[in-house]
């Protein structure tokens, strides 16, 4: 009988990755966003909603307040770009954001222009309707990126527009027929477009789901969309990586990493923003654009204000916004495995011992939304609005977020891993079999000195299969004679080095 022996190696280095196969996603080269806009009856306070998760390939973001138009306005932008804007709300509470339309071969020669749309949006319109004659007046010309936006007004306005080269449809959240419980969620399809060629089903679907959920829980907020949709990881109706950290093996990854191809959240997901709009009446200074100047899943939503005309040093800066470059950072621990495209660790999210990144930012993304709504409640029942003080609570906010993490992670915040064996090798010795080799684990992932307690040698016959535990090995061992009285013909192997901290493998 021949033998084929396949070595995979475990824990942060390189890995078998033929039964991992990316998503039609993955061919898409940039703007894959999720998006949704949501009429004020849906919500739990009444007040509209517009939410946009920003994936691109652009990982340097910030919140800017821009005054180069009829209206100021605050907005999500590429570090050190004027040109475009990528989602947010003006004074007169007018909010717009796009993700684009992929399944539309009708486009128009150029460079993108669903950035400077938006802008100038946000420069000069007031009301849907205002946005509604903005494309109008675009359509003629032609759109060279054709693209879904998603606008909400002062006025109780709340709709999306699917665009293409020289036309668009008009969706109403409050058309029970488009909207039966006033959400419009899109990806990166439109409805109208072809039935071919559709990205993001499953993120549209998902969100939808996660969205409706709540309308019909009458629980439906700002935060509510920041926590558990912004950050949503699921990829398909068939995998669920919750509770976390997640325990089980997907595919070839190690316990606890998953894929994020096809989530909501995931490696390009950049920045991403909620607009909550106001009651009609009320002062549409009072919009609040919530926004993650950062890496989402590794950070936390700040509001912000067009009355308090500026934003705080921590998300705006002459190249990139502090915030930005701390995500950045934490997201390179979550994510360091090379030869992987789309993987996070979900431990370095939540270690399930009160651990990870989350044990940190959800606490203090609650006091943030709570001393906001507290503020907000004030400025309600008052018909003065100053500048300062909605600009002092933004900066001590954004200064709270910079302080909790710009240290992460400090002493118990993570259990780290040992580094992968390197230069792990199947050889024949004759006379005595088979043997896998392997260099010792002398650091963990994030570089401290370890000496393994173990080495853990996992086996499964299929890519598919459950890694199970063939053997435990001392720590001052690099070598492990394989038993061949039942090897099948096909056979993946990998090796784990385990330390003290360890009780489980990872």
């Amino acid at each position: 009988m021949r033998l084929r022996v396949v070595i995979a190696i475990l824990a942060g280095a390189l890995f078998i990755r033929s039964d991992f196969v990316a998503p039609e996603d993955a061919s898409i080269p940039g703007g894959e966003c999720t998006t949704a806009v949501i009429a004020g009856f849906a919500t739990a306070n009444g007040r509209p909603l517009l939410w946009k998760n920003r994936d691109v390939s652009q990982p340097h973001q910030e919140i800017v307040y821009f005054d180069d138009g009829i209206y100021p306005y605050v907005t999500i932008a590429n570090a050190g770009d004027s040109t475009q804007a990528w989602g947010g709300v003006n004074s007169t509470g007018f909010a717009v954001e796009d993700a684009n339309n992929w399944n539309t071969p009708d486009t128009v020669a150029g460079p993108e222009d669903d950035g400077t749309i938006i802008k100038l949006a946000l420069r000069t319109c007031r009301t849907v309707a205002d946005f509604q004659r903005l494309l109008d007046s675009t359509s003629i010309a032609g759109h060279t990126q054709p693209a879904i936006f998603g606008v909400i007004d002062a006025e109780g306005g709340a709709a999306m527009f699917e665009t293409f080269a020289h036309s668009y449809i008009r969706y109403d959240a409050s058309d029970p027929e488009a909207a039966p419980l006033g959400v419009l969620v899109r990806s990166n399809f439109s409805y109208a477009g072809s039935a071919s060629g559709r990205i993001g089903v499953y993120r549209h679907d998902r969100s939808l789901e996660l969205i409706e959920a709540a309308v019909q829980g009458d629980s439906l907020t700002a935060k509510y969309i920041c926590r558990t949709v912004a950050r949503d990881l699921r990829t398909d109706e068939n995998f669920d990586p919750y509770p976390l950290p997640f325990e089980g093996f997907q595919g070839g990854l190690p316990r606890g990493w998953i894929s994020t191809w096809g989530a909501t959240c995931r490696r390009l997901t950049v920045s991403a923003c909620v607009v909550e709009g106001v009651l009609p009446g009320e002062n549409p200074l009072l919009s609040t654009l919530w926004a993650f100047p950062m890496a989402v899943q590794y950070g936390v939503a700040l509001p912000f204000w067009v009355a308090a005309e500026q934003t705080p040093p921590e998300v705006n800066s002459d190249s990139t916004g502090p915030l930005c470059d701390i995500g950045l950072r934490i997201k390179t621990i979550a994510q360091h495995a090379e030869g992987f495209h789309d993987t996070l660790d979900t431990y370095i999210l939540d270690n399930g011992v009160g651990g990870g990144i989350h044990a940190t930012t959800f606490p203090l993304e609650d006091t943030i939304f709570a001393r906001t709504e507290a503020r907000l409640a004030l400025w309600r029942d008052t018909t003065i609005l100053t500048r300062w003080d909605m600009a002092r609570l933004s900066a001590g906010l954004a200064r709270m977020a910079y302080d909790s993490l710009v240290n992460w992670p400090g002493p118990g915040d993570l259990i780290a891993s040992p580094r992968a064996p390197q230069n792990v090798t199947a050889y024949f010795v004759p006379g005595a079999g088979l043997r896998l080799r392997w260099e010792a684990v002398t650091e963990d992932t994030l570089g401290a000195p370890i000496t393994p307690e173990a080495y853990a040698i996992l086996k499964k016959d299929s890519t598919d299969g459950e890694w199970q535990q063939e053997e435990i090995v001392a720590g001052t061992f690099t070598e492990y004679a394989i038993p061949t009285a039942w090897l099948p013909e096909k056979r993946f192997y990998c090796v784990k080095a385990m330390i003290e901290e360890q009780s489980r493998l990872r």
